[in-house]
């Protein structure tokens, strides 16, 4: 009998050190979770996200959705981020011409042009202004297109 109490004591005090072990994690990572949450907020408010399409013209069409980008990115930037771009920048007109996205060069017969989704007309629309004076709009979708001149 004595062995049988001995056997439940033994048991019972691992499971409530069992118990206290995964009350001390869960206490834990709630306090992480709480953190990380706190963490998310800040950097919301400092980003917004946007859709970024390459379309190299020959069926080749690579999409970079909900792409995390600072407040006030210009477009020019924001390829950067998810391509290899090479540009220069023209004084006479104030801003960069995109030479080559990915190693593709602009040529006598082909180069790189931007458009914006237009959400009122569900068309795509040329870009008014040069890559690195369009400041992106959260949740805003744009194209590189590699087209024929």
């Amino acid at each position: 009998m004595q062995l049988g109490k001995r056997t439940f004591l033994v048991f019972l005090l691992g499971n409530v050190t069992i118990l206290a072990i995964v009350v001390c994690l869960a206490g834990y990572y709630y306090v992480q979770c709480q953190n990380y949450n706190a963490l998310i907020k800040q950097y919301e408010a400092v980003t917004i996200r946007a859709n970024l399409c390459i379309n190299y013209g020959n069926g080749t069409v690579l999409w970079y959705n909900e792409t995390i980008l600072p407040v006030g990115c210009n477009l020019l930037n924001a390829t950067k981020r998810v391509a290899v771009v090479n540009s220069t920048y023209y004084p006479t007109y104030e801003a960069n011409f995109v030479n080559a996205i990915n190693g593709v060069c602009y040529n006598s017969t082909h180069y790189w042009m931007w458009l914006r989704w237009d959400e009122n007309e569900n068309d795509w629309k040329y870009g008014s202004v040069g890559a690195d004076l369009y400041i992106l709009k959260p949740d805003e979708t744009l194209m590189w297109r590699y087209e024929k001149g």
